[in-house]
């Protein structure tokens, strides 16, 4: 394979890898006192997105809403958004900083089903009930559209 061909399928590869991620951002960090921070810094809620790896709503859901609202939203004016996957354990620091277990974690939000979407305050608080499932762009869209909205207008 040539030069010129090598690059091009580099640069390939790399859009197609920034499209699969998108805007969402897997919180290895486990760090949500990191996260609380962010949020107040910008003065955005957190969204929160729990999935699975073999959940195909998850990956529709990021695909067709997620990614392409918060890939234009690089400095987090709307919210500061992260993924978890249900399924990781172990240990993450909480919101007050202290040490928690992800299942303790995911047990306060009653997180059952993949995929759930939590819209949070910058001390963890639920600032709307959460989305669960996912059935259409459309609706999906204008419900989170909404909620932000409302998050605004209660902010300003």
């Amino acid at each position: 394979m040539n030069k010129p061909y090598l690059i091009l399928a580099s640069l390939i590869l790399l859009s197609l890898s920034s499209l699969v991620s998108g805007g969402i951002h897997k919180c290895t960090a486990k760090d949500w006192a990191l996260t609380s921070q962010e949020a107040k810094k910008s003065n955005t809620p957190i969204l929160i997105l729990f999935t699975a790896d073999a959940c195909g709503y998850c990956e529709r859901l990021k695909q067709d809403v997620l990614n392409p609202m918060f890939e234009r939203d690089k400095q987090n004016l709307m919210a500061v958004v992260r993924e978890v996957d249900i399924n990781t354990g172990g240990k993450m620091i909480d919101f007050n900083g202290e040490r928690i277990r992800s299942r303790q974690f995911k047990a306060r939000y009653k997180v059952y089903a993949t995929p759930t979407l939590l819209m949070l305050d910058s001390h963890g608080n639920l600032l709307a009930n959460p989305i669960v499932g996912y059935n259409s762009e459309e609706e999906y869209r204008a419900l989170l559209a909404s909620r932000l909205a409302d998050y605004r207008s209660t902010r300003h």
